[in-house]
């Protein structure tokens, strides 16, 4: 080096000779700021890196103490400090902020400043005398980005030197050049900080995330990714994605989708919100919500995927859809019973208008005085208003005995009994309530049938019911026959009739309450659709069943099947 003692003691250098150095420590800074991401550790470096180069004896760093604020010293030297103690001491209590002192208007200037004598150089006022007295020369050499200085190197030398303005010109561009480092420095250590608190927001997301590469590889595979597909991130990092995590049957779209997408830039599905169906480990797929969308660094494009599990959204969706169609059953059934109630409401009030208006017409013929009226012909009015006073009582028996049973189940009280008993007595009520139909009924009990053990007053009914719906639909004079047997397990009793019979579409109705079929109500044949619901009720209390078959035009058979009893006590 030129001169004598530090850089600066004597004529100077000049600027060419500078280069080598200069070169030699912007290398040494530069490899600094790509090995280290702590900010002090990286001023320190910077000031021993000068502090070598221009070889003065005392070095030392201020940095300010807070955004904009003043600048206070760091605590950390280069050389020999412990031969400066007043400087040391008046050093660490200072305060300057920007524009006051050596360290603040450097700071304030953005270029380096030079005070060749500390004793008398207001811009040493914080220091006494005594330490200006151990430091001749300061040189103050901010380190600014476009925020402002972020530290600022000074350098004593015990000598009192007269500014060089080589080495000021060269601090002066190595300050800018320090300045633009630690500019990058700080960008790339914020870009790190960011990406730091993004991939911390990622590791903690409720949702998974997944990353791929341009070949589909998964470079990124956060926790929540591995609890939604059973996949440790060790086991994904590498994998190509679509043969992971995509069905089978959608793996080409999604294939011609990404190459698209690379050849051209455009894509129907980037950044957009989709459903999508996902697939585990375990093999069992689920539904999920996604958004995908492609970030490029240089020539490398990345492909980043959020995903939800809606899985129970799906649930909760079908269980709406459930309850609305079944809402939907719900309204068409109320519908429906309004309807029947307005028809049971007709067809009630018709069947007891019409026995009540022919049995007070008979009772006001039959109370009057004329005695004209021939004994055959009062008695067949007084015939007729009871056989009508009947089939009022019976008639509301049947709606006594539907609203008895409505909701809760029919009682029984079982007794000893048999088939034969039980038909012999429901066909004589049966003559009873139709002597007018002329039907003959024709019974048949096989031999050797077991004693059952029902409540004989509702088998009987029961069979009535089946004999008087026979009649009811039958041709005056036709044969009605009914016949016990046993099948299987089951004594049967059957009620047969050649009548109109029952088409297939209104067959599965026939035990319906209320109901009646539509060639019922055409032919005006009496009845409000009750026997048969009773009967069946009836029969399945006892633990039977109750069957129809049926031919239209060929006529109808009734099957009442009752369990064999069983044996022992």
């Amino acid at each position: 080096m030129a001169g004598v003692g530090p850089m600066g003691a004597g004529d100077g250098m000049p600027d060419r000779e500078w280069e080598e150095p200069l070169v030699v420590l912007l290398e040494d800074i530069t490899a600094i700021f790509d090995i280290t991401e702590d900010p002090r550790a990286a001023a320190q470096a910077m000031l021993l890196a000068v502090h070598k180069m221009i070889g003065w004896p005392l070095g030392h760093l201020w940095v300010p103490d807070g955004p904009g604020g003043a600048f206070v010293s760091s605590g950390v030297w280069a050389g020999p400090v412990e031969r400066f103690p007043h400087l040391r001491e008046a050093t660490a209590r200072a305060r300057l902020p920007v524009g006051t002192g050596a360290a603040g208007r450097a700071a304030a200037a953005g270029r380096p400043l030079w005070s060749h004598d500390l004793a008398g150089d207001p811009l040493f006022a914080h220091a006494c005398h005594d330490a200006a007295a151990e430091a001749g020369t300061a040189l103050a050499v901010p380190v600014a980005t476009g925020d402002g200085a972020v530290v600022v190197l000074e350098f004593f030398c015990p000598e009192a030197l007269a500014p060089d303005e080589p080495l000021l010109r060269i601090l002066a561009s190595l300050s800018r050049q320090m300045g633009r480092m630690a500019e990058h420095w700080l960008a790339r250590q914020e870009t790190q900080t960011v990406r730091r608190q993004l991939e911390q927001v990622i590791e903690t997301s409720v949702e998974a995330f997944v990353a791929t590469d341009a070949d589909e590889r998964i470079i990124s595979w956060n926790a929540a990714a591995e609890r939604m597909f059973g996949l440790s991130r060790r086991q994904a990092l590498g994998k190509i994605m679509s043969q992971t995590i995509v069905p089978v049957r959608y793996r080409a779209l999604y294939e011609q989708e990404r190459k698209r997408f690379l050849a051209t830039g455009q894509s129907s599905t980037l950044g957009r919100r989709l459903q999508v169906a996902a697939l585990r480990a375990d093999g069992s797929e689920f539904p999920a919500e996604t958004v995908i969308w492609a970030t490029r660094e240089a020539e490398d494009w990345t492909f980043n995927a959020f995903l939800h599990d809606i899985t129970d959204r799906h649930r909760a969706e079908q269980a709406l859809r459930q309850a609305y169609a079944q809402e939907q059953v719900t309204v068409a059934r109320l519908e429906e019973l309004d309807h029947a109630k307005s028809v049971f409401i007709d067809t009630i009030g018709h069947e007891l208008s019409t026995p009540l208006a022919s049995i007070l017409g008979y009772l006001e013929i039959l109370t009057t005085d004329d005695d004209a009226l021939p004994a055959d012909r009062r008695t067949q009015m007084t015939r007729s208003v009871i056989d009508n006073a009947m089939r009022l009582q019976k008639l509301i028996e049947d709606v006594l005995a539907v609203n008895a049973t409505t909701g809760r189940p029919r009682k029984i009280t079982p007794v000893a009994t048999t088939a034969q008993e039980v038909i012999t007595e429901a066909v004589r009520t049966a003559k009873a309530e139709t002597r007018s139909s002329e039907h003959s009924v024709r019974a048949h009990v096989d031999a050797g049938l077991p004693a059952l053990r029902a409540d004989h007053g509702l088998l009987v009914r029961a069979v009535n019911a089946l004999l008087s719906n026979a009649v009811k639909f039958s041709a005056t004079g036709t044969p009605i026959t009914v016949r016990a047997s046993l099948a299987g397990d089951t004594v049967a009793i059957t009620v047969s009739d050649s009548g109109m019979g029952i088409g297939p579409d209104e067959l599965p109705y026939v035990f319906d309450r209320f109901y009646r079929a539509p060639a019922a109500r055409q032919a005006a044949i009496q009845g409000i659709g009750l026997g048969l619901a009773i009967a069946k009720d009836i029969v399945e209390a006892h633990g039977g069943t109750l069957t129809a078959s049926s031919v239209r035009g060929e006529g109808s058979t009734f099957t009442l099947a009752l369990p064999r009893p069983r044996s022992g006590p």
